[in-house]
């Protein structure tokens, strides 16, 4: 059998990349305010390389009950109620980090589609000798504050690369485990394929046709979320002048955001 000069090539161009590819799969919970991990249950995956990671949750197509509606209860008593199919979207939750541009491009469900691209925030992490077994994978603990919230993960020393799901990184090593103080956002374990020829790609933020093509930057972000809070507080002050109520309590910023830019 024969084969060309290319073919040989390109077999170990696939095999040389295969080695330094890596693939986590992931559960993933967001229920802020809701002081528990309380929220629905997602699937996710982070999928890297040498020099780039992409990270994907509430993707249609990771999810297998999308049509279900659930009833959960926060450790405070307060209930909410979730909609399987308002949960997921298209493309999902994607975060992608480009090592060399030490940049993130991300995009998420926020009165439709938001896409924004910033600098990596640089996370101050305290880094301790405290292990524990998740699996069969020895893991290290870390701890760092992170727009508002103060976070503990647990990260892999042997798989030396800084990055992590969401937009959680910056570690000597590969975040398998990552939770707030009050575990409204928290993401755990499933299963690790390193090195991997899983032919799933390492995707730049994907969008459809019809959402702007443009990127928002952080700050904007920030101003937007800020323009929402106060315009939904300020329409309970008007429900409660006109009907009597007393004067409501202006709700906290992480109650209603995972990134609630507080510190």
């Amino acid at each position: 059998m024969k084969f060309s000069i290319l073919t040989v090539l390109l077999f170990f161009w696939i095999s040389a990349s295969s080695q330094n590819k890596g693939l986590v799969y992931y559960g993933h919970i967001e229920s802020p305010g809701m002081r528990s991990a309380a929220g629905p249950d997602l699937n996710a995956y982070l999928v890297f390389d040498e020099n780039e990671s992409y990270y994907v949750t509430a993707k249609d197509s990771l999810e297998s009950s999308i049509n279900e509606t659930t009833v959960l209860t926060g450790s405070d008593g307060q209930t909410t109620v979730y909609t399987g199919g308002l949960n997921t979207f298209r493309y999902g939750k994607q975060v992608y980090f480009n090592r060399k541009s030490d940049s993130l491009w991300w995009s998420q469900r926020f009165r439709g589609n938001i896409y924004v691209a910033e600098s990596r925030p640089k996370i101050d992490w305290k880094l301790t000798d405290e292990t524990k077994k998740i699996g069969d994978i020895k893991a290290f603990k870390a701890t760092g504050g992170f727009r508002g919230r103060n976070y503990t993960v647990w990260y892999i020393r042997d798989i030396p690369l800084p990055y992590g799901p969401w937009k959680l990184q910056g570690l000597p090593g590969l975040i398998v485990e990552a939770y707030d103080d009050r575990k409204e956002m928290f993401i755990y374990f499933k299963s690790l394929e390193f090195p991997t020829n899983n032919q799933t790609p390492i995707s730049k933020v994907q969008r459809t046709p019809s959402d702007s093509q443009g990127w928002m930057n952080i700050h904007q972000f920030k101003d937007m979320l800020v323009e929402s809070l106060e315009k939904a507080y300020n329409k309970t002050v008007i429900m409660s002048e006109r009907y009597g109520g007393g004067t409501p309590k202006k709700p906290v910023f992480s109650d209603v955001y995972i990134e609630s830019f507080d510190n």
